[in-house]
């Protein structure tokens, strides 16, 4: 069996399990609709999870949303006030408006399966790269910036263009990006070569844009040759109108000049394995950032054009989710789709260990990457956090940048119960929250609230007033990839899959949540029924933080 039969057999076995068990699939609820003449908005109920696999439902008929000949297509999504604009031409709007109650916002998941089935079919060679990096750049150089590059970053960089395939392995913070990618790329720029960064979410690869967009600029880069293709966020568009690809359509240029005269090209996965024109670029290098988060089987498909490919990311951290529930991975017929829990950093094994292939290795194994490159000195939290994060998750000397980041739990114990709490919710913890949020809104102070759980955000979001930012309640995977001055986090409960430290996964998440702080981390929690549970991160990490005190 070719490695491609065996992917597209795994893929396959995916699709069938989300369609026999109703996975993958979702019904967005739509609140309201309104028109202009250049299309329709759709006012959500709840954010959209993804934006490449929409459809929209109607008495006309079915449209996908992320097709190129599709009548009907994504705009722009404001991810604050969860309102999608469609572009669509009249008199269609028109006739559509008319059906406004009836219309349906389908995201449709197992489309993305497809594109990896239809990819996989074209049984195009695959193997790790072994084409080197056509540039030799001037590293050395770097030491004379005003902020040159730490022996880490420097070491990584060389690696980066001596290797056909790396992984830059950093905690937060460490300058994977705003240092190491960020010169990779002014490389590349200096030369005119094309080069494509890739990423496993829409929210992944546009936090990654911000720091680099800003920070090229910084270093005195024109940054016009950068563009983002697919659905950006309004946020994004409104910031970086001439970087998206969807804005530059509406010119009367020719939409494929924007990527042949782009040398930086920035997507999702999802994107890639969607375009044919994507897939038709001669790219010189591959980036791949928050390649742990990334599935294994949607970064193979890069191998088939025989350039250099870069990993960056912490597989301390989290990891690809699967679909797959674990009374089903009993089941012999599924066994195959346990492969979609591996992530992007187990590629060289993918072809070197045939024990990859027959899922006798776990996936949370650390894998094994002959150039791997560590980035061990974090920028982002002071040397105490670090210190707890390396005794309990990263084992390898992670430092912090000589400063104190401060630790913090606010007791609510002594609060009176809710007798009408949901499941997986703490009103206590909630409304907490929100009194801190209120106060920091008060005296504009960056922060962010954080929990594990999805029934949690949503009260917070409910007991918030009408005038708070949409945007500053998180749960712990929307978060990654993000940093805030203060950080406010509800663990509620102890739950085995979302924040109890003996699960590796678990652990990891919480290595996300803790680690998203810059200066201060405060624990809104019952803090008695955290000290009686043992052996846990969050009950140490509870039980050496001070009681809050409120700014002045």
């Amino acid at each position: 069996m070719t490695d491609n039969e065996f992917l597209r057999q795994i893929a396959e076995n995916y699709l069938e399990y989300l369609t026999l068990t109703d996975k993958g699939y979702e019904n967005i609820k739509i609140r309201s609709v309104s028109s202009d003449i250049f299309g329709l908005y759709l006012q959500l109920e709840y954010p959209l999870k993804s934006l490449e696999s929409l459809f929209l439902r109607s008495p006309l008929g079915e449209f996908a949303l992320n097709e190129e000949e599709s009548s009907v297509q994504v705009g722009f999504y404001d991810e604050k006030a969860r309102k999608l604009f469609l572009n669509i031409e009249h008199p269609l709007s028109t006739e559509l408006f008319k059906y406004k109650d009836s219309l349906e916002l389908i995201s449709d998941l197992k489309f993305l399966v497809r594109n990896l089935i239809n990819f996989y079919a074209r049984e195009l060679p695959l193997g790790l790269p072994s084409s080197l990096p056509t540039l030799t750049p001037d590293i050395e150089a770097l030491n004379t910036l005003p902020t040159p590059p730490n022996a880490e970053q420097l070491q990584s960089l060389r690696g980066i263009f001596s290797s056909s395939f790396c992984y830059v392995w950093g905690a937060a913070g460490s300058g994977k990006t705003k240092v190491v990618l960020l010169h990779a790329l002014a490389f590349y720029l200096k030369v005119g070569a094309k080069v494509a960064i890739l990423a496993p979410t829409n929210n992944a690869l546009e936090q990654c844009l911000y720091t680099l967009i800003d920070s090229l600029e910084q270093i005195g880069f024109a940054t016009q040759t950068i563009l983002r293709t697919g659905t950006p966020t309004q946020k994004f568009l409104e910031k970086y109108p001439d970087h998206c690809e969807i804005n530059l359509l509406e010119t009367p240029k020719n939409p494929k000049d924007s990527l042949q005269n782009a040398q930086i090209i920035a997507m999702t996965l999802d994107t890639f394995l969607h375009r044919s024109d994507l897939q038709s670029l001669d790219f010189a290098h591959y980036f791949v950032d928050e390649a742990a988060f990334t599935p294994l089987i949607k970064v193979i498909p890069l191998c088939a054009f025989d350039k250099p490919i870069t990993l960056l990311g912490d597989h301390k951290q989290l990891q690809p989710i699967c679909a797959l529930e674990d009374k089903d991975s009993k089941d012999l017929k599924w066994k195959r789709i346990a492969f979609w829990k591996y992530s992007a950093l187990f590629l060289e094994m993918f072809f070197k260990n045939e024990a990859l292939k027959s899922l006798t290795i776990h996936p949370q194994t650390t894998p094994q990457i002959e150039n791997l490159f560590t980035l061990k000195q974090s920028y982002r939290y002071g040397d105490n956090l670090a210190q707890l994060l390396d005794r309990y998750i990263y084992h390898n000397h992670l430092q912090g940048c000589n400063t104190h980041t401060h630790l913090y739990c606010f007791d609510v114990s002594d609060l009176p119960k809710n007798a009408e709490s949901k499941e997986r919710t703490n009103h206590n913890e909630a409304l907490q929250c929100c009194e801190l949020a209120r106060s920091f809104l008060q005296q504009n102070v960056e922060f962010a609230i954080l929990t594990p759980f999805v029934n949690q955000r949503r009260l917070i979001l409910k007991l918030m007033p009408t005038l708070f930012p949409f945007d500053c309640v998180f749960t712990i995977h929307s978060a990654q990839g993000q940093e805030f001055d203060f950080v406010i986090f509800s663990p509620v409960i102890l739950h085995y899959h979302l924040n109890d430290s003996q699960n590796p996964n678990a652990l990891f998440a919480l290595n996300v949540a803790l680690s998203r702080a810059k200066k201060a981390l405060i624990i809104v929690c019952d803090k008695p029924y955290w000290l009686r549970q043992r052996g846990q991160f969050l009950s140490d990490l509870i039980r050496i933080a001070q009681p809050y005190i409120a700014l002045h």
